[in-house]
């Protein structure tokens, strides 16, 4: 988990704005950086806007001494996998193909976003649970076209704390065999009360096949489908966030087999 700045500095200026294309398959995450502002108090070296591009982490940690899977006890933890908002500050992306608002989704999601919160345990919810990494509320808006927006409220980025695998331990030094789905959301009726002293394992199970991530629903915002997803921050604690999915464009099995390309730049996302 990122270390959080012991204090407030200057709200950051400077939007970074991405522009350009690039010739790709089709794809269940964001794909390119529209705009980012870091804003006063974002987690120091967090702060390059490409690392929500493509899927959520699974293994975290590679060039450290302590390397780890992604459990809903230990997000990621490097600069390049999350990215920091400091009050004021935002990120909008965009998605090349259009998120769809489906009844036939699970649980009629259409949208996961990533964030980087973890229980506090050695592998097992505290009773009551207790979390770290969760910042600020953020507030959730939808486009179709950039231009006009649409609220899906403010919401505390918490549940659910992304899974890798599915048959990890929480804190393992090499990745599980058994893949989580991305695009598959967990039952959003239920409650960070539900979790209470539950074990990775009994995690896993309550997942049912999936990796995680904060779901919503585009139903309320009377659009059809949408392009471009920005998440601002007006609590004045920092967040930070992994990635974005697109629950009505799974991968097969799970896995989705091309890495995403940042537009400002040719690097690829190592998962």
């Amino acid at each position: 988990m990122p270390r959080r700045a012991s204090g407030a500095v200057a709200v950051c200026a400077l939007t970074m704005c991405y522009t350009g294309t690039q010739a790709r398959a089709a794809d269940p995450w964001a794909d390119s950086v529209v705009s980012y502002t870091q804003g006063s108090d974002p987690v120091s070296g967090f702060t390059d806007p490409l690392s929500t591009l493509g899927s959520p982490e699974r293994f975290s940690g590679e060039d450290t001494p302590f390397p780890s899977v992604v459990s809903p006890f230990s997000p990621p933890f490097r600069p390049h996998e999350i990215v920091s908002v400091g009050a004021g500050g935002w990120l909008t992306v965009r998605f090349d193909e259009p998120i769809v608002d489906d009844v036939r989704n699970p649980f009629g999601v259409d949208l996961l976003i990533f964030a980087n919160a973890g229980f506090i345990g050695a592998g097992q919810v505290g009773a009551p649970p207790a979390m770290f990494g969760v910042g600020g509320t953020a507030t959730i808006e939808v486009s179709a076209d950039g231009l006009s927006w649409a609220s899906l409220g403010d919401h505390a980025l918490d549940l659910f704390p992304t899974l890798g695998y599915q048959d990890s331990g929480p804190f393992d030094g090499a990745p599980g065999s058994v893949r989580t789905d991305f695009t598959r959301p967990v039952d959003p009726s239920i409650g960070l009360a539900d979790l209470a002293g539950l074990t990775l394992a009994q995690l896993v199970d309550l997942y049912d096949g999936s990796g995680g991530g904060i779901g919503f629903d585009l139903a309320p915002t009377g659009l059809s489908e949408i392009t471009f997803v920005r998440v601002a921050n007006h609590s004045g604690e920092a967040f930070e966030i992994d990635a974005f999915a697109d629950v009505s464009v799974p991968g097969p099995g799970g896995v989705t087999l091309l890495a995403s390309v940042g537009v400002c730049s040719s690097r690829r996302r190592r998962r």
